[in-house]
């Protein structure tokens, strides 16, 4: 096992990570951090072949220049928060030892899209297995590992996020990782997704003051010593 991850992204399905939190991997990686992905279920459901999928999302990882990257086979549109489930993503973790871990958000509506069944399961399996990954008991791979944040992405627009990052740089990149998915966003009905993904964007990033931004939700309450760092505008030079 290579040094610990300081940001590990769970996704429903092998494009869920690209869609939700591409661009901020990718800033991540610009300011030193190490980032992996990981997909519980293999898409073996969605459009094309499990072998199909797993090239894909390689090829994503690799726009991502992920430093870790795993799919396993929890079962698409079968996905469930139980307790063999969570020993198997808890096993991840004690594996990757992440400071942060990433998950679609639980609190939507069914449907498809963000309310698809298996990122509503996603993000409370994901949430239940790192809470029990720090117990010395609970009986899973590896040395008990403590995260210190779980952030939730598919903030879907016209809901309050906890902060939003300015992605401007790096969103073009993400998109290209997102088009990597050519079984899924190359198939009628679903090409305009790209695009989907950039008007959101730049509706998150009109609220926080930049051209594209991607929105995470955190349950706990954010501890800040100094507001006037938090609130300062970058200085671009003028």
């Amino acid at each position: 096992m290579g040094r610990a991850l300081d940001f590990l992204a769970f996704g429903a399905h092998p494009d869920d990570a690209e869609i939700g939190a591409g661009a901020f991997l990718l800033k991540m990686k610009a300011r030193g951090h190490r980032r992996g992905s990981v997909s519980p279920p293999d898409g073996d459901w969605g459009g094309g072949t499990r072998k199909v999928r797993r090239g894909e999302a390689a090829a994503a990882a690799r726009i991502l220049e992920l430093d870790a990257f795993e799919i396993l086979r929890l079962g698409d549109t079968r996905l469930e928060d139980n307790q063999g489930n969570r020993r198997q993503v808890a096993s991840l973790i004690r594996k990757y030892r992440p400071r942060i871990v990433l998950a679609p958000h639980y609190g939507v509506g069914p449907g498809r899209g963000r309310g698809h069944a298996d990122h509503i399961a996603a993000g409370h399996l994901v949430t239940h297995a790192a809470n029990f990954a720090h117990l010395e008991k609970f009986p899973a791979g590896g040395r008990p590992h403590a995260v210190q944040k779980i952030l939730y992405y598919f903030m879907i627009p016209f809901e309050r996020p906890s902060f939003i990052v300015p992605v401007d740089e790096e969103l073009p990149r993400a998109l290209h990782a997102v088009s990597a998915h050519k079984s899924q966003f190359g198939r009628p009905g679903y090409r305009s997704v790209p695009g989907r993904l950039e008007a959101v964007a730049r509706y998150f990033g009109l609220l926080a003051g930049c051209t594209y931004g991607q929105a995470f939700y955190t349950q706990e309450i954010l501890r800040i010593d100094d507001p006037l760092l938090l609130f300062q505008r970058p200085n671009h030079g003028e």
